[in-house]
């Protein structure tokens, strides 16, 4: 396993204090120029700066093209003795770099942890970051952290400082999670399920994901387009590949609520906490409903039902009942 960063990372680089166990894992990939650390193996681009004009992002980006130009060698240096590379990337565009060049070189398992770029961030800042990740189809798994979301979380008043931080202590935590599930999980397309906290199968990958658009609103009549949708930092396909279309019908003819996918989600992710608790063989795949959802139906029944009849054959003074908060506001 090989893990990559770069020296541009806002929440990825050489000073993320949860990066230090994976010491000898580590590739700084150095987009500057310059090697910037004697603690990790470096990679460095053979990028001079010249002059004080704005770089464009991705593949018109000067940064990027010296980078891609040495491609083969970062190939090499990346493929030689491992089976699974994990690119480290955040907000900023050039974290992405490596990933971009080597996306279509790499015969090694790669995968992506990924994070949108912020609202606030240039325009041409933003377009360009969606730009790399607009094909995903080279990846084995994916984890996406939806920054605009979480600072919507801690609040207005948060400095960028101060949400950098929280990212990257929220991040940090979840990568043994992460790591742990890629070493384990079946060689095939996934994506990271934060409910469960562990790598989910996708059958038919990730080709066509667009990780931008986990805000966007459905409208009825985009029911049935073929289409991939991350939300919340997953992405979910959009059809069910065992109980058929008719489940999908039931769960979008029930009257649906505007806050039903965070109902459905805060009670799934209860049912597992339930079940962990109490010590019960439990597995629940992430809703695949992009339409508009009433929060339950008959997917969430089955498995309430499932989890009840678990309970019975559990003395009722061993129960644990987990705390449970439902407003689904918060």
């Amino acid at each position: 396993m090989r893990l990559v960063i770069t020296d541009t990372g806002n929440i990825w680089n050489k000073d993320n204090p949860f990066l230090k166990k994976y010491r000898n894992i580590v590739l700084v990939v150095c987009i500057e120029g310059k090697g910037v650390t004697d603690e990790y193996e470096c990679f460095v681009s053979p990028f001079k700066a010249t002059g004080l004009g704005m770089d464009p992002y991705g593949d018109e980006s000067r940064r990027f093209n010296a980078l891609n130009s040495v491609r083969s060698q970062l190939c090499s240096k990346l493929s030689y003795g491992y089976d699974d590379i994990i690119f480290l990337t955040d907000d900023e565009p050039t974290t992405l770099y490596p990933y971009y060049a080597l996306k279509d070189l790499l015969d090694d398992s790669m995968h992506l942890v990924a994070m949108s770029s912020l609202y606030f961030k240039p325009k041409k800042m933003r377009e360009g970051h969606k730009r790399i990740l607009s094909d995903l189809s080279k990846l084995d798994s994916v984890f996406y952290y939806d920054a605009d979301e979480k600072l919507k979380e801690v609040g207005e008043n948060t400095t960028i400082r101060e949400f950098y931080e929280i990212a990257k202590n929220e991040l940090g935590e979840m990568l043994p999670c992460v790591l742990k599930g890629i070493n384990h999980m079946e060689k095939k397309p996934c994506y990271f399920d934060l409910a469960s906290m562990k790598y989910i199968p996708l059958k038919e990958g990730f080709k066509g994901v667009d990780m931008l658009s986990q805000n966007k609103e459905v409208e009825e009549t985009d029911y049935y387009k073929s289409v991939r949708v991350g939300h919340m930092g997953r992405v979910i396909p959009p059809s069910y590949p065992q109980k058929g279309e008719e489940i999908k019908d039931e769960v979008e003819r029930l009257v649906p609520r505007q806050d039903g996918k965070k109902l459905c989600n805060l009670l799934r992710e209860q049912r597992i906490k339930l079940a962990k608790a109490n010590h019960i063989a439990f597995e629940s795949e992430e809703c695949p409903s992009v339409g508009p959802c009433a929060g339950t139906c008959e997917k969430c029944d089955e498995e309430a039902a499932y989890l009840r009849e678990k309970l019975k054959k559990i003395p009722e003074d061993r129960r644990v009942y987990p705390k449970f908060n439902p407003n689904v506001e918060e």
